[in-house]
């Protein structure tokens, strides 16, 4: 079902939950600020989902597997600087 947590450092998580781990959609925000938005799966960030960090502001938005970008995505630099295509195990292979 939908449920709230907040942890002991101020992390909170908003959204589906099965087993008492993140499942589904959700939204997960950091105790620094950055955050996640989309889809778990046994607790770990799986599918489709936006990550933002805010110092410095970056994003990466597209495909996770096990809480690391995997699949087709865009990630966005402080810098401007845009990297769009295949990511594997948190690295990218170009478009």
């Amino acid at each position: 079902g939908q449920g709230t947590y907040t942890t002991a450092d101020g992390s909170k998580y908003v959204g589906e939950l099965n087993d008492n781990k993140k499942n589904g959609q959700g939204t997960y925000t950091f105790a620094n600020g950055d955050k996640y938005v989309g889809e778990f799966k046994d607790g770990m960030r799986n599918g489709q989902g936006t990550y933002t960090w805010q110092n410095p502001w970056e994003q990466y938005e597209g495909e996770w597997k096990d809480d690391t970008t995997h699949g087709q995505g865009t990630y966005t630099y402080a810098d401007g600087k845009i990297e769009k295509g295949l990511w594997e195990n948190g690295e990218f292979l170009g478009e």
